[in-house]
Parts: structure tokens; sequence; C-alpha cells
């Protein structure tokens, strides 16, 4: 590992530079006593100028001089300024330690919405990325192929919107988990408070719509697992979630909690779509990443899904503890066996607060996650299924992505329109996170619900309040 201690007299980009710095981890570590990296800048409306100055770098500096329109398009020239200093820095950073990443200089958590902004834009989008961002060849037609595939339902225009709900309770905490999601044996006496808070929400959401005349495309229940609660108040929740929506997922999420009642409740509320989440085929794994269920009830839940006309997703992840190649393959194929109509793919990210995290666990080995990546991108492909939207995450091994993976026109709407941030989110429930959509300013407006269980309870009526005056333009 190399110590470097990164400095720069660009303050204001300070975060947005260590995020490459991070990106680059575990090879470096930034740390008093290391070797001072120290990046200069300056820009005036014809030219960006960055010098970078290291006792590692093979010269005493590197010097690179870019006009404002290196990218080729419109971009506002506090962005494009930020690029060219953060690509100048990865060019550094691979200089010092002779690693080359996926994504190059790329570290926001949406590569397919700045492919589709540079595509709207007329601009050769496959170019930029190899060329100016130093994306690898194969991340780029991986990005390319995903914004081709969302054409069919890629939608950006005012008065649509999709409706989220969240229920964040579990049955047990994951041990790669960093989410509010409390578990239900700890918070169990207020799911009834908490159901009858977020129905009333529900139907605040209604009369919102109605004034708002928003189009609801999509309806999303996520967690959490919401088939952890009880039957009466699950089902309760489904029946105010009829906003006319063409596409209704519930993130069923764990096993365990999907039986045959919360099966038909969700088949007579209109639920069109549902994820049965393994993350791993092998019981070893289930028991250490604390899932509590088996390999059998995998299969048990999917059996009794399919006795239904549901979607099914089903997430995988690679890098858990105690898994290598085989075992991941193992569960790559047992997915694919299955054959539901979404396969998504993530790459073990280690989040704050997570027990992986603070436990010290090492994901740290890229070689391995991309290898098991690119064997489950071929997997699936052979057997049909394509790529269709994509996300990225700090901390992730590899440096990496989650990719979901799906068979022709069983794409998920709601999946697209919120990592492409094409859609207004009226968010419901503790943690949701309403975004208002306004295509004629650019901008992307967010009103966010308390996170925690106990504020969002306590707070009551002030939420939807809020969430109102967000919507309607009201001042409160």
């Amino acid at each position: 590992m190399i110590k470097i201690k990164f400095k720069t007299d660009a303050e204001k980009y300070y975060a947005d530079y260590m995020e490459v710095v991070r990106e680059f981890e575990p090879h470096i570590s930034d740390e008093e006593g290391g070797e001072e990296l120290f990046l200069s800048l300056a820009s005036d409306d014809q030219e960006t100028k960055v010098i970078i100055s290291c006792a590692l770098l093979p010269k005493k500096y590197y010097e690179i001089k870019q006009k404002i329109d290196i990218f080729r398009n419109n971009l506002a020239k506090i962005a494009q300024i930020k690029r060219i200093s953060k690509v100048a820095l990865y060019d550094v950073l691979k200089m010092i330690t002779g690693v080359s990443l996926p994504y190059g200089s790329l570290t926001g958590i949406r590569p397919t919405k700045l492919f589709h902004d540079l595509l709207s834009q007329g601009v050769d989008a496959e170019k930029v990325f190899e060329e100016d961002l130093r994306v690898s060849r194969d991340k780029t037609s991986l990005v390319s192929q995903i914004v081709k595939n969302q054409s069919e339902i890629y939608l950006k225009e005012d008065g649509v919107s999709d409706v989220f709900v969240n229920i964040p309770i579990c049955p047990t905490r994951c041990v790669y988990c960093s989410f509010i999601s409390a578990e239900f044996s700890k918070v169990k006496k207020h799911v009834p408070v908490y159901s009858e808070l977020l129905r009333q929400e529900l139907a605040d959401c209604k009369k919102l719509i109605v004034e708002t005349g928003y189009r609801i495309r999509s309806v999303y229940i996520g967690g959490g697992t919401p088939t952890c609660i009880s039957d009466e108040d699950f089902e309760s929740i489904l029946k105010l979630c009829d906003f006319g929506q063409s596409e209704f997922t519930v993130e069923a999420g764990r096993p365990d909690t999907i039986t045959e009642n919360k099966l038909k409740i969700m088949d007579k509320t209109g639920v069109t779509r549902i994820s049965i989440n393994p993350q791993s085929f092998n019981q070893a794994t289930l028991d250490v990443i604390g899932r509590r269920h088996t390999v059998e009830d995998i299969y048990r839940a999917y059996a009794e899904a399919r006795k239904y006309n549901f979607d099914i997703n089903t997430d995988l992840i690679a890098m858990l503890p105690c898994e290598g190649f085989e075992e991941f393959r193992h569960s790559v194929d047992c997915a694919i066996a299955l054959n539901p109509e979404n396969i998504t793919v993530h790459t073990l990210a280690l989040k704050k607060g997570s027990v992986l995290k603070v436990g010290g666990y090492d994901n740290s080995s890229d070689e391995l996650a991309a290898r098991m990546v690119d064997y489950a991108r071929e997997a699936v492909g052979k057997a049909g299924y394509t790529p269709y939207y994509m996300y990225r995450q700090k901390y992730v091994s590899g440096n990496l992505e989650n990719v979901g993976y799906s068979k022709p026109g069983k794409f998920c709407i709601y999946n697209v329109d919120i990592m492409e941030e094409t859609s207004t989110i009226i968010a419901n429930g503790a943690g949701g996170i309403s975004k208002k959509l306004d295509i004629a300013k650019n901008s992307l407006e967010r009103c966010a619900n308390p996170k925690g269980l106990d504020v969002y309870l306590q707070r009551g009526r002030e939420v939807f309040d809020k969430k109102r005056a967000f919507f309607l333009g009201e001042t409160k």
C-alpha cells in the first residue's frame, strides 16, 4: 500500500477529489505522514489548468491544460472544471500505483445517466467515456448496452411520477446492511402504529396525486422486508396502493417471510412483480451473513410464487464472506435454473455501520470481484437475459457495479426511473425521499421523510404537511 496525504488549493472541490482518491483503496492510503500529493487548480473562461506535484511522480509535477469545452458538450462550467481536474488526479494516481480502474475517473453512482445526458446533446458518448473519462472499453460497452436497452421504457417528461412506500423492518439484520431497517423483534410493539401512520400518509398521497394531476407509472414497496409484518397490516397497506399504475412491485426479499397468505394478498391487490432475494445459494454463506433462512426456503418460496402471475426478481451478491469464485458461480447457476424474469447481480459494498465494515472484513480482491461479475454477465447473457439498469456504490469490491438483468420485455420501470432520475417520486414511510422533477429547469428537488422509525412516529402529520407543501409549492 502506498501512503499519501492529499491536499489542494481548490478546497471547494476537496470532497469530489477525495472520491477519486478513495477509488484507489487499498492500493493507496490517505493519511498523515504519507508523501504529500498537492493539486493546484487555476481556471478562467477559456481554460482550466491543473498542476499536481508529488515526490512519487516520475517527474517533478504533472501538468494538464484543457479548454473548457474538453468534454464536447454543454455541461456547466463548474461541472467541466471538476471533471477536468478529477481526470488529472485519476491519471496521477494511476501513474503512481500502476492500477487502472474499470470506471476510470467516474465516481458517481449513475454512469448511465451521464451517458444519456451526453447522447441528448448529440455527443459521441462512448468516445467521451473512453478517451476523456478513462472508462474501460468493457464498462463503456456495458453502459452503452444498458442505455440502448432502456429505450423501450425510458421516459422523461413532466407530470409523470412513481410512488415509493417504505417498510423499513426486517426479520434480522444482514451483516452487510447499513440501511435504517430495524429488526422486527426490536420494534414489534411499534409496527401496528407505524402501519396506521403509513396508511394515513398513503391516503394523503392519493389526495396529493389528484391535486397535482400526476400520472403514476409504477409503485414500489421496499424496505426492509415488507413481507415480515402481519398479514393484516400488510394487506391494509397494499389496498391503498392502487394509483392506476401499470407496474406494482413488492420487495418480498427474504424467502422465509413469503407465505401462502402473503402471496394471496399480493395477488388480489394487483401486485405484478416481486423480489425473492437469496443473495447466495450456499447455506454456509447464508448462516454467516445473518439471513436466518435455508436454501430450501428459497426454493419453497419460489415454487409457491410461481403459482401466481408475478414477474420475479432474484438478487445475488458477489464477494460475500466465505465465498470464492466456485461458490458464487454455483449461486449464479442456481438463479438461472430457477428462470426468474429478472436477476440482479450486486457487488458487495462495505458500508459504514455494517457489521462487516466494523469487523474489518476485506473485500478488496479486485481480480476475484471482476472474475465473479464477468462470469455472471456471461452466464445470464447466454441464458437470454440482458442488462437494463445499473448503479455504483462507494467502497464496492473491485470498483465495480450492480447490474439488473432482464428477459426481453420484463424490465422494471421503477428501477429505470429512479436510477436515471427521469421521474418524480412520491415517497411514503420512514426514510422515504420524495423527488420533484422539473425538466425546464433541469432540476430534481428532494424532500426527505425522517429516517428513523421513532422520529417518523413522533412527527406524524408534520411529515405529510411538509411533503404536501413541497409538491404544491406552498410555504411552510
